[in-house]
């Protein structure tokens, strides 16, 4: 008969049986060893996540997996199976919280947190970061508290194997130091409690970092960005499933109006995060309000656009909820409705529209004497798509030509 253990973690309780699986325990404690495994009494009812010890690998059954569990080969693949059901259900035991898709470091007393960006190195960032002296939060998981604190779930980065041959000695090096459990798909990084926040521990956020690596830039650039471009990623990067759009934009636009965010673009994640560490102080906090196409906002379905000698009139409907932040603006039209974003220059057009009904052509007069040096014709061409966009998702209506 196999033996039968149950686990209890801080913050959940009894969650986890292994069944004849006990050689898992020490591949979770290595790759968690911020968030502490107990085994505790035999549960009556059998916890949500159980693990078997079959002949050459394991079957994992969770309420997140398909109807009957999982095969998986490795302990390391099941020990990834098994924390991602640990983080989510440490996430739903604790509602007022929202997890966040991203890395987090704390610098200086403050924590800076990286959105998830497709294949742009979030968890090597991490590991740089830890490289360079900057204790971890997370590289993939991390709870936000209504009051805009990162909270660490004490989870070790784990990173994709092979490690690129492009990565810095001194990057490499740490990684084959801090070498955890590993397979031919992934590797967890060890690191000791100087480098690894525990399980519940909590630090104020200061900033949004977006990420964008690209072997082609020689040294890294760091770029002021508009407050609206961390909501935005908030907004887009969490796991609040049960959320509507205008419940997480009520919850994340007090927190983002005092956070700065800023785009780092680098080829090299060693180098990117000693920069960022020096950098990160003296950045510019706010960017001019300049003339930019409205397309740039990137936050509003695809529509026609309007003929540039369009002669109606328009003017703004009501809706339900605007949130400003910096010069953009977000606004939803319904109640529960979906979220629109308006960039400097869309949201002059709105704001214009809301005071009087206009013309395509008399907006875009009205932009070019405000947004000086910009052409004309450019305008022109931007109001005729934008006002397509705003018809398409119902923010404009005709108005009458005489008053």
């Amino acid at each position: 008969m196999k033996a039968i253990s149950d686990f209890a973690l801080p913050g959940i309780g009894p969650c986890l049986r292994l069944v004849g699986a006990q050689s898992l325990l020490p591949v979770l404690q290595a790759a968690m060893p911020g968030w502490t495994l107990t085994e505790c009494p035999r549960q009556t009812a059998e916890p949500k996540v159980c693990v078997w010890q079959q002949q050459e690998g394991f079957w994992q059954q969770a309420p997140a997996l398909p109807p009957g569990g999982m095969w998986l080969e490795t302990s390391v693949s099941t020990a990834c199976s098994v924390i991602a059901d640990m983080s989510g259900a440490y996430l739903r035991q604790h509602p007022d919280y929202i997890g966040l898709h991203c890395g987090a470091v704390e610098i200086d007393s403050q924590l800076v947190i990286f959105p998830e960006s497709h294949r742009a190195g979030k968890s090597t960032l991490t590991c740089a970061f830890a490289a360079a002296g900057y204790r971890v939060f997370g590289d993939d998981v991390v709870a936000l508290t209504p009051q805009g604190k990162g909270v660490s779930l004490g989870i070790a980065p784990r990173l994709r194997l092979p490690l690129p041959t492009t990565i810095a000695d001194e990057l490499q090096d740490f990684i084959h130091q801090h070498r955890g459990p590993s397979d031919e798909r992934y590797g967890y990084v060890a690191l000791d409690d100087t480098l690894l926040a525990s399980h519940g521990e909590q630090s104020p956020v200061s900033a949004i970092i977006l990420i964008d690596r690209d072997n082609s830039v020689g040294s890294p650039q760091f770029t002021s960005l508009q407050h609206g471009e961390g909501l935005w990623q908030l907004l887009q990067q969490n796991f609040a499933d049960t959320l509507s759009d205008q419940e997480l934009i009520d919850k994340f636009w007090p927190l983002v109006q005092r956070m700065p965010c800023f785009l780092l673009r680098y080829s090299d994640a060693y180098e990117a995060a000693a920069f960022v560490g020096r950098e990160l102080k003296g950045a510019l906090h706010a960017q001019p309000s300049t003339y930019t196409s409205p397309s740039q906002a990137a936050a509003m379905p695809e529509a026609a656009a309007l003929d540039r000698s369009d002669h109606r009139y328009w003017r703004a409907r009501h809706t339900a909820h605007e949130y400003p932040l910096g010069d953009e603006l977000f606004v939803i039209v319904e109640e529960g409705g979906a979220i629109h974003r308006m960039n400097v220059t869309s949201r002059a057009a709105w704001a214009l529209l809301q005071h009087e009904a206009l013309t395509i052509e008399e907006l875009s007069q009205t932009l070019v004497a405000f947004f000086m040096p910009v052409s004309l014709e450019q305008v022109r061409r931007d109001m005729a798509e934008l006002m397509g966009q705003f018809l398409a998702v119902g923010l404009i209506e005709p108005a009458p030509s005489v008053y």
